[in-house]
């Protein structure tokens, strides 16, 4: 994997921060601890030029606001024992429990597919047994109400990236990639999350304001999907001592 071989470390300061976040961060006595995350890039189409799913954060986000984004958020409690359909691929189990245990694997996973239809009402689940149990969560039970589980099969992880402590927020997230096929793209909504929602294909997304972690993460998807098969390692990006790293994990 070109992209997740060890390279060269490169600073941090060129990362772009608001006053507004830098505010934040003068406030903190040290740098906060990351919190787990999770992403997914959602395609369909044609798997050499496909359509992504994006959409652009409020300018009221206190953490890169205004930017367009993959769908996804923090991992949140509910997301180890909701019900879900599916099972990760060998592969995929692996890497993520290289760093966590099964059940949290699982949740990471689990997070992107609920935050997803959170932000862009987009519902990527399987058909569910007749009896599921009301989870008094407003997405978990959408998926109920809908007869379907959210969908974990076909993921597939291909990066990770530790937010750098300079940040008053910090996430160690994950990224994954599910092709939903050469179809028409689902229908999608803004949501209070994110805004201008929508599907971009590559040429698009270049005109597109994004955040320099994005714009990393697209260029390691754009080898990833290039490739026949995923390779068994991870391209991860995290600062030691004011310097990226980039290297492979696990």
């Amino acid at each position: 994997m070109t992209r997740a071989d060890p390279m060269k470390p490169s600073k941090v300061s060129g990362m772009h921060l608001t006053d507004t976040e830098r505010s934040a961060r003068k406030q903190l006595d040290k740098a906060p601890k990351p919190r787990i995350a999770a992403t997914v890039v959602l395609t369909i189409g044609d798997p050499r030029n496909p359509k992504i799913l994006m959409g652009q954060r409020s300018s009221r986000h206190d953490f890169m606001p205004s930017v367009y984004v993959f769908p996804g958020g923090r991992v949140d409690r509910i997301d180890s024992f909701a019900p879900y359909a599916g099972d990760l691929s060998p592969r995929t189990e692996r890497v993520l429990e290289a760093a966590v245990s099964p059940r949290k694997a699982r949740a990471i996973a689990l997070s992107c597919i609920r935050e997803t239809y959170e932000e862009t009402g987009l519902m990527i689940g399987d058909s569910a047994p007749k009896q599921i149990r009301n989870m008094k969560n407003p997405t978990y039970d959408a998926f109920r109400k809908a007869g379907l589980l959210p969908d974990i099969a076909n993921l597939e992880v291909f990066g990770r990236a530790i937010t750098p402590p300079h940040r008053h927020k910090r996430f160690d997230a994950w990224f994954f990639h599910r092709h939903l096929g050469d179809v028409a793209p689902p229908e999608v909504s803004d949501s209070h999350e994110l805004l201008n929602v929508g599907w971009f294909d590559l040429d698009e997304i270049t005109t597109l304001k994004l955040q320099r972690a994005t714009v990393m993460m697209m260029d390691v998807f754009k080898d990833y999907v290039r490739r026949p098969t995923p390779e068994p390692g991870i391209f991860f990006s995290r600062a030691v001592r004011g310097t990226f790293r980039q290297e492979a994990f696990p």
